[in-house]
């Protein structure tokens, strides 16, 4: 499918991105920065957080003055009109929204997300009133086709995050529809989540580079989620409609004691072990929530006692961490570096330092200390 945004600006706006990284390290001039950015332009509008939200408040609110007025016309005509004239607001925004990715050059700038969004919405208003004896399943998989489309095209990030929602929601209401189903849904949650981190680990395009952090984020705590002893008790006890003080036990109960253990655990070890923030962020967050799991069901200090002895614990830990990785060891370091990402930049600055022209745009690195790209201490 072809892409909404300009990709070759978007490869160039990761490189320059990476480039003004390593200036402000003093790793290049301010010649070479003004050199990379010349060889690799982009010319995307995008303007500051601040900006950005103002313009998306004003194009929700010019939006929804576009619906009213045209709606002003169909007042009484029913449920058909009313479908039609949703839908050709999904027409009109989404007009909008490819004439002004083209013509002014918007880049995730605030007003092409909310046509996105107001397109989707309108959209989705004749569905659901035309066709409004579907099952739960089937609606889902109408909303999964127009949001995978939309997340290729424009790869947004909240789409992607309600397309994650929207096939969770798909696979927990036909696990419902068999017996065993309430039993086996966290594990199917896991061996979802296990396929879709796996999938994109396997996505090398720049285009879809923020996309795919965020899926594999999600993935990994929907996976966690999944075996937490706590949202599994709790979960069961919501489905199954109990009133009960304190819920009951569920089945396979050691099975989600290790779980709850071993995830955050392996998360955190994994992580270390390859280098990957993602990972043991997501791993020190899940190991917290699994000490408030087992302090839930099996406390014995107080909150305060509580609060105090992990406080005290984790500021320890820090500074000792600090401390310890001051100097590099075993290839991590307490000092804040970023991924190299692009190879044209390395290709780049290698002509600037030799005086030589690339020739391959694509090279391998690997060996050294300089965030694992192959620079060594001698860079």
């Amino acid at each position: 499918m072809k892409k909404a945004y300009t990709q070759t600006w978007i490869e160039n706006l990761a490189i320059q991105e990476t480039s003004e990284n390593w200036h402000f390290k003093n790793l290049i001039t301010d010649e070479q920065l003004t050199s990379i950015k010349a060889s690799f332009p982009e010319e995307f509008y995008r303007p500051g957080l601040f900006v950005k939200i103002g313009l998306f408040l004003f194009a929700c609110i010019a939006c929804s003055f576009f619906t009213g007025f045209i709606s002003l016309f169909i007042l009484d005509a029913g449920d058909k009109a009313f479908s039609l004239v949703s839908f050709l607001c999904f027409i009109c925004f989404t007009f909008s929204l490819e004439y002004l990715i083209k013509d002014r050059k918007l880049f995730h700038s605030g007003v092409d997300n909310a046509l996105l969004y107001a397109a989707l919405g309108s959209l989705a208003v004749p569905f659901v009133m035309l066709f409004d004896n579907l099952q739960v399943w089937q609606y889902c998989v109408l909303a999964m086709l127009i949001l995978t489309i939309a997340a290729i095209r424009y790869a947004d990030l909240f789409v992607v995050i309600c397309a994650y929602l929207v096939l969770f929601t798909l696979l927990a209401n036909l696990m419902m529809k068999f017996s065993l189903g309430k039993a086996l849904l966290p594990f199917a949650v896991i061996a979802l989540s296990l396929i879709i981190f796996y999938l994109a680990k396997k996505v090398e395009s720049t285009y879809y580079a923020n996309c795919k952090k965020l899926v594999e984020v999600l993935a990994l705590i929907t996976l966690y989620l999944g075996g937490n002893y706590y949202i599994v008790r709790e979960g069961n006890a919501l489905l199954s409609d109990l009133s009960y003080l304190i819920s009951p036990q569920i089945p396979f109960a050691p099975i989600f004691y290790g779980l709850s253990v071993l995830i955050p655990l392996a998360y955190v070890f994994f992580g270390l072990q390859y280098k990957n923030r993602i990972l043991l962020l997501v791993g020190l967050f899940a190991l917290g929530f699994s000490i408030f799991t087992y302090r839930y069901y099996f406390g014995f200090l107080t909150v305060a006692q509580g609060l105090t002895i992990s406080g005290g614990l984790m500021i320890f830990l820090a500074v000792a961490c600090m401390r310890f990785l001051r100097e590099t060891k075993y290839g991590l370091t307490d000092e804040a570096d970023s991924e190299r990402k692009t190879a044209n930049l390395e290709a780049l600055i290698a002509s600037q330092y030799l005086g030589q022209t690339p020739q391959e745009q694509s090279l391998e690195f690997g060996g050294g200390n300089f965030s694992g790209g192959g620079a060594g201490n001698e860079y």
